[in-house]
């Protein structure tokens, strides 16, 4: 009887150990699969609080099988330097929503936005941080519009060719546009002072400078 009970005793103990190692793990795999809290002592961009207080609600993730090379006949494309590895969820939200304002015609208009912001990063011209590019003074009027002392794009729900063009910009090397491309406006400009016309993509208009072509 003694041996029968310590046998029960036993394997009520393994039970009970299984189950909390079953418990721990769907824990680590819940906060792995919602990973929108940023962490202790993490660096955020000005406007991100706005974007925290929306968090629930915010875009999903597309999966890494979508937006192929495919979507686009383009040759252009960015040797993958790690540079965008680092970037929080938050930051990738506010990328998706804020390329979306500028351009969500399909998947080659969000493209070419998120082309010419990487492009930027390339460029002597501006900072080689993909974020301080979006959220620098008076470029990204989707960011931060100075006259109304608003951040637009907080409300914007971007498609998923969109999300999939700034994923394959991000962690694919793809672009539409040369690497001298640095300024789009919108399809209502067909000229720009000072600026030659590279294209229409979508609904805005590209153009670049003698400078910057090497």
């Amino acid at each position: 009887m003694k041996n029968r009970r310590r046998n029960q005793i036993k394997t009520l103990f393994m039970i009970a150990v299984l189950g909390f190692i079953l418990w721990f793990q769907s824990v680590e795999a819940a906060q792995q699969g919602f990973p929108l809290i940023a962490e202790d002592g993490e660096s955020i961009h000005a406007g991100i609080s706005i974007m925290e207080k929306e968090i629930n609600g915010s875009v999903s993730q597309v999966d890494s099988g979508k937006g192929s090379a495919s979507r686009t006949n383009t040759q252009e494309t960015m040797e993958n330097l790690n540079m965008y590895d680092d970037l929080t969820t938050i930051e990738k939200q506010i990328l998706y929503k804020v390329v979306s304002m500028e351009c969500d015609t399909g998947y080659e208009g969000s493209l070419a936005v998120i082309s010419c912001m990487m492009n930027r990063t390339q460029s002597d011209k501006y900072s080689d941080d993909l974020m301080e590019v979006v959220t620098e003074d008076s470029q990204f009027t989707a960011y931060y519009d100075k006259e109304t002392g608003t951040y637009p794009y907080v409300d914007r729900e971007p498609s998923e060719e969109c999300i999939a063009a700034v994923e394959d910009a991000l962690y694919k090397g793809k672009r539409n546009i040369p690497s001298y491309i640095l300024y789009f406006r919108s399809s209502d400009y067909t000229s720009l002072p000072g600026y030659k016309r590279y294209a229409q993509i979508g609904d805005n208009t590209y153009f670049y400078l003698d400078e910057d072509v090497e």
